[in-house]
């Protein structure tokens, strides 16, 4: 792969704005706690990323496709734990 500035220029940011969800997945494993997030803000960007993520495959642009593929694990990971902590646990 040959990295032009372009190309250098989308990875530092990919890398930037897919790990801006890293905090919040992190404070939710930590707190245990997902009540003030909002589902339907992870679920779309979810879905930005799992787009964009086709979009860079369909262009072979590597840093989109890595960067986008980073951003939707995080929004699944987000999303998956606001969901756990959703269900109630039986008091058995």
């Amino acid at each position: 792969m040959q990295t032009d500035g372009a190309e250098a220029l989308g990875l530092v940011a990919g890398f930037i704005g897919s790990f801006a969800f890293a905090p919040q997945a992190f404070k939710i494993l930590r707190d245990r706690n997902a009540e003030a997030v909002s589902g339907v803000t992870y679920v779309m960007v979810l879905a930005g990323a799992m787009l964009w993520l086709g979009y860079g495959v369909w262009r072979a642009a590597p840093s989109i496709v890595l960067w986008n593929a980073v951003a939707a694990c995080l929004a699944a990971l987000v999303l998956a734990l606001k969901f756990r902590s959703s269900v109630p646990r039986s008091t058995s």
